[in-house]
């Protein structure tokens, strides 16, 4: 037969305190000193107790749980960050990945799964309100990753027009005139940023419009847009491209077609990802610190539950250019 479970009075016994010191050291509470706080975690450990979390979330009106709400096809590289910081900071951290048409049920459900905080990661812009995203979480403390530039909404963002702006002027001061782009998927918050920003910087410096394809942020889209670039006969030295995973499917595509990068065509990606450095040519891309992400966001979200007065704001993250070998001036 299974031997009884310690209870949180077992502990208080073992440890010479009161059931509610118990209660507050499982709790997280600062009033407690040091030395009762390890006096009852090694009570907790020599008895083998484990809270009991639906008792606990019953008495505080608190769960300890963040989830972050991630639609299926996004980007995840900051996860593992987050999960650390929420450890870190005494929270639980879950994961629900959806697709597109459940977010609006997975908001509505969020109090029914008895989380703290919210961290959502859309694939696609959306058309919500902050006011309305409150209604829907029943008034949940939440951060957004990724978000229009200015959105009146508790997000964390990087400056993804900066990022494409500084890849598409490295190469007109190389020298290049004629620049084309493999961009993202022109229905997400980055792909659409980018490809902006693209544009405007050629404009600005008084070049033509370059030729623009569309990818989906897969290394098979961006060899297959490269081929497609390079079968119409438009003329172009360089390629801004979405992505550094698009960005290596491009280059071999060109490889494959017997063109040098840098010689023949410069490329730049971004995001870059580990890959990026070990390439052939080493990868120059747009560095976004995902880990910097994932610390900042968690962060906010739990400033936001344990300091309701904390303001709405929109953090902006500034990406940086990292200069490799698959850029170089033009052939003459």
């Amino acid at each position: 037969m299974r031997s009884k479970r310690p209870t949180v009075r077992d502990v208080a016994r073992h440890a010479g305190v009161s059931y509610q010191t118990v209660s507050r050291v499982i709790n997280n509470d600062v009033h407690v000193s040091p030395a009762t706080r390890e006096r009852v975690q090694a009570a907790i450990s020599a008895l083998g107790f484990r809270p009991n979390r639906a008792a606990q979330i019953m008495q505080t009106e608190r769960s300890q749980t963040l989830e972050v709400i991630i639609f299926y096809g996004g980007l995840n590289r900051f996860l593992p960050e987050m999960a650390r910081t929420a450890h870190n900071l005494g929270y639980h951290f879950s994961i629900s990945a959806i697709f597109e048409d459940e977010f609006i049920r997975s908001l509505e459900s969020a109090s029914s799964r008895f989380v703290d905080g919210l961290l959502l990661v859309p694939f696609v812009p959306l058309d919500f309100t902050y006011a309305e995203l409150q209604r829907l979480t029943d008034n949940i403390p939440l951060v957004q990753i990724g978000a229009s530039l200015g959105a009146n909404i508790p997000s964390v963002i990087y400056a993804q027009a900066l990022g494409s702006r500084l890849a598409t002027q490295h190469l007109i001061d190389l020298g290049h005139r004629h620049i084309a782009e493999i961009s993202g998927p022109l229905n997400n918050y980055d792909g659409r940023d980018r490809h902006a920003a693209w544009a405007d910087t050629l404009r600005e410096n008084g070049l033509p419009s370059g030729t623009s394809l569309e990818g989906d942020w897969t290394l098979e889209s961006g060899f297959r847009a490269m081929n497609q670039l390079l079968d119409s006969g438009v003329h172009f030295t360089a390629v801004v491209i979405g992505n550094d995973s698009m960005a290596l499917g491009a280059n071999t595509a060109l490889r494959q077609r017997g063109l040098r990068v840098p010689e023949d065509v410069s490329i730049v990606g971004f995001d870059d990802v580990p890959e990026a450095a070990h390439v052939c040519p080493a990868l120059t891309t747009v560095r976004q610190d995902f880990t910097m992400l994932g610390k900042v966001s968690v962060e906010y979200v739990v400033r936001l539950i344990e300091q309701p007065d904390t303001p709405i704001q929109q953090t902006v993250l500034h990406p940086k250019l990292i200069v490799r070998q698959s850029t170089a001036p033009p052939r003459p």
